[in-house]
């Protein structure tokens, strides 16, 4: 993990609530990007490779927001015109081949494809910097993805997959589990409210990733583990309380400390 705070970036994952809507992913990237998030993150999938339209009741609108290879130009475009990094997850080595074409140095793979040894290697070989959810696995199954990656750099997120999950179940203490296997790790969030989210920062978490609505009433889809923009500009600020009041190990005296030791160091002795 990184320095407590000051080096945990947020993802904002807008996933599939823009419903295929441009205009509306956009305007995602454009508040997103205004609250100070670090990454905006969208999702590569397509449907007829990664789903059974008999067995996924959300089908119709996952297809809806299934995005082309020029949308996902625009949307990269649109990020960095905001100054917001974009990031999107791939879910099958067909479509690995387009998405590093968009030249990114990071790439997320969720954690139903923690098994996915075929793309997980794929991606070692196209991506500097490979960002992998570990829910719904287990040791074992995390290790052998690992072992896969080894050699490249990659991040590993602790993510319980249970949506949405109570803080009581966050098990943030697997984070430290995950540092067998590399020295950045983080934390996928779909807990309600802010509050382990601002726990793995204080742990020191590389990434948070938070799924994004723009209000609790849309436009899009909503979900109730979604992050809205306040809660993001609540995050932003405790980042920054964390990183003042964590310091530094060896510090120097301040000029307040060395008036209250003048005044009180030895005093007794005279």
């Amino acid at each position: 993990m990184t320095s407590v705070g000051g080096g945990t970036k947020f993802i904002a994952e807008v996933a599939d609530n823009h419903g295929g809507d441009m205009n509306l992913a956009k305007e995602f990237i454009r508040v997103l990007a205004s609250v100070g998030v670090d990454y905006v993150k969208f999702q590569s999938w397509q449907m007829e490779r990664v789903r059974d339209p008999s067995a996924e009741p959300h089908y119709d609108w996952l297809k809806k927001a299934e995005l082309t290879d020029e949308q996902h130009l625009a949307l990269k475009e649109e990020c960095e015109k905001r100054g917001v990094k974009f990031l999107t997850t791939v879910f099958d080595p067909h479509r690995v081949d387009f998405i590093a074409s968009l030249g990114l140095e990071s790439i997320k793979i969720g954690s139903a494809e923690v098994s996915n040894h075929a793309l997980l290697a794929k991606v070692k070989t196209y991506f500097s910097h490979i960002i992998l959810s570990t829910g719904m696995h287990t040791g074992d199954e995390v290790a052998a993805a690992a072992s896969i990656l080894d050699g490249t750099r990659f991040t590993l997120l602790h993510c319980v997959s249970i949506y949405p999950h109570p803080v009581s179940k966050a098990n943030l203490s697997r984070m430290l589990w995950l540092q067998r296997f590399t020295p950045s790790v983080g934390f996928s969030d779909h807990s309600v409210g802010t509050e382990a989210s601002k726990m793995a920062v204080v742990l020191g978490a590389d990434y948070v990733e938070r799924h994004t609505a723009l209000s609790p009433n849309g436009p899009g889809r909503v979900n109730p583990w979604d992050t809205t923009p306040d809660q993001w500009e609540e995050l932003i600020r405790y980042r920054e309380l964390v990183v003042s009041a964590w310091g530094q190990e060896d510090s120097p005296f301040s000029d307040e400390e060395r008036q209250a030791r003048a005044r009180f160091i030895g005093r007794w002795s005279k």
